[in-house]
């Protein structure tokens, strides 16, 4: 059984239907990429699996369980992550605060102060800047934040909304260099990112999505090999 299934599932904004019967799926443990021109429907998909926007038909699946109707933070419950584009890091909260929230759903206070430890360890320069207000920090930093605050929350699965977006190249390695490490440690990740040639450099398997709809898949070796991705995506 798939980790994550998202079966026809239809989505938008008022009369704009931006999701056209999308369907996909996650295996444990896999690194899935979605690429796509602006305005393709990646951001739609990724807030339709954490029910920020509502499923109008279809179906989305979480180890078996039905969970389109659900609440966002019983979503976050069940052990979906979600790092959204534009970082949404609580500016006028310290680090600290906001890894915190990050750990809503852990009710110990002991294992919270470990998987806080555990962000800074893959982020160092959290740890120097707890008592920083998340606001000051730079453009890479903010992201760290993001990416950390949301592995605080233990996610089995964890998506990620272009996080090397707008980044200084050494950053983008940093990022990267945890993303690939995720699998390692048991976390599901789906990847929306702009980087097409990164995120399949890194995917097991990958999506296109064209105006709402999936019109490509396979692995990751084999997308960035088709000519149409080269030509739409990698600039090859």
């Amino acid at each position: 059984m798939p980790m994550l299934e998202v079966h026809e599932v239809e989505a938008g904004y008022g009369p704009i239907r931006a999701l056209d019967r999308v369907s996909l799926e996650v295996q444990e443990g896999e690194l899935v990429a979605i690429i796509g021109a602006n305005g393709a429907g990646k951001t739609t998909l990724l807030m339709a699996i954490s029910g920020i926007v509502p499923v109008r038909s279809g179906e989305v699946r979480f180890r078996g369980t039905p969970i389109n109707g659900l609440q966002p933070h019983q979503i976050v419950r069940l052990g979906i992550g979600h790092s959204p584009e534009g970082r949404r890091i609580f500016p006028r909260l310290t680090v600290r605060e906001n890894l915190e929230l990050g750990g809503f759903t852990q009710p110990n206070s002991s294992q919270l102060k470990r998987d806080i430890d555990e962000a800074c360890g893959l982020f160092p320069v959290l740890g120097e800047r707890m008592g920083q207000l998340g606001g000051t920090l730079s453009g890479g930093e903010q992201q760290m934040l993001a990416l950390g605050r949301a592995l605080v929350g233990r996610p089995k699965l964890l998506m990620l909304d272009e996080p090397s977006l707008g980044l200084a190249p050494l950053i983008v390695t940093k990022i990267f260099e945890v993303i690939a490490g995720l699998s390692s440690r048991g976390i599901a990740v789906v990847l929306v990112e702009q980087n097409a040639y990164a995120a399949l450099k890194l995917a097991t398997r990958g999506y296109v999505l064209e105006t709402g709809r999936v019109t490509l898949t396979g692995s990751g070796k084999d997308l960035a090999a088709d000519v149409r991705v080269q030509d739409a995506y990698l600039g090859e």
